[in-house]
Order: structure tokens, then C-alpha cells, then sequence
């Protein structure tokens, strides 16, 4: 199986990228929408490293901050009219702001320390 960096797009080893739910939604979609699922490893190579920390660490803010705004209206909104209509438009506007946290979108990586994960 190739790996390609997730950062340069060049065929290269690196670090091994988390599976998560968002890469899970690309690969369904490029397997039964595009039907061009390669199959590829994703990584982040030694070389781009500091990029992907430095975009990994704007994403994790970026999603922190949209929710919390959301999570601000949302309160705001339903402590002036208190209805099942602000509920609902509240609830739409925290996940349309997650939702669009994820335009910055950068998987985690799999360290594979096996010794915190046994301690759980």
C-alpha cells in the first residue's frame, strides 16, 4: 500500500494518520459516489511535520472557538425567546459553525503509545 503525505501530497514515509469519522465520510464518498477509492495511506512525513502541527493546532482552535460562538447564541437566543423554534434554529447554528470548523480540517496522527492506552 502507498503512503502520501496529507500536507505535501508526495508519495513518502511518515507518522501514520488516525482514522476518524471525517476521513471515514471521504473514503465512502470516494468509494461509492466517485468510485476512485485508491486505497492509499495517509501520513505526514518528517519534512512537513511543523506545517501539519502548526495546521492541526489551528484546526483544534478553530473548532473550540466556532462551537463556543454557537454555544453563545445559542443561550442568548433562548434566553430572549424562550421557544422550541429557537431550540431548533440554535441547534442548527452549532452544527452549521462545527460543520464549518472542519474547511480547516486536519486528522489527528497515530502515535500508537500503547502505554497510555493500556492504563485506561
Amino acid at each position: 500500500m502507498a503512503t502520501y503525505c496529507i500536507v505535501c501530497g508526495n508519495r513518502r514515509d511518515g507518522l501514520p494518520v488516525m482514522g476518524d469519522h471525517v476521513l471515514d465520510v471521504i473514503r465512502w464518498f470516494k468509494t461509492n459516489v466517485t468510485k476512485n477509492e485508491q486505497g492509499n495511506k495517509l501520513v505526514v512525513c518528517k519534512d512537513c511535520y511543523l506545517k501539519y502541527k502548526k495546521q492541526r493546532g489551528r484546526f483544534e482552535t478553530r473548532r473550540i472557538l466556532y462551537v463556543g460562538l454557537g454555544l453563545v447564541f445559542a443561550i442568548v437566543s433562548l434566553v430572549v425567546s424562550p421557544r422550541l423554534g429557537t431550540l431548533v434554529a440554535a441547534a442548527a447554528l452549532i452544527i452549521f459553525l462545527y460543520l464549518l470548523s472542519l474547511l480547516s480540517y486536519m486528522p489527528r496522527l497515530d502515535t500508537g503509545n500503547k502505554s497510555i492506552r493500556s492504563r485506561k
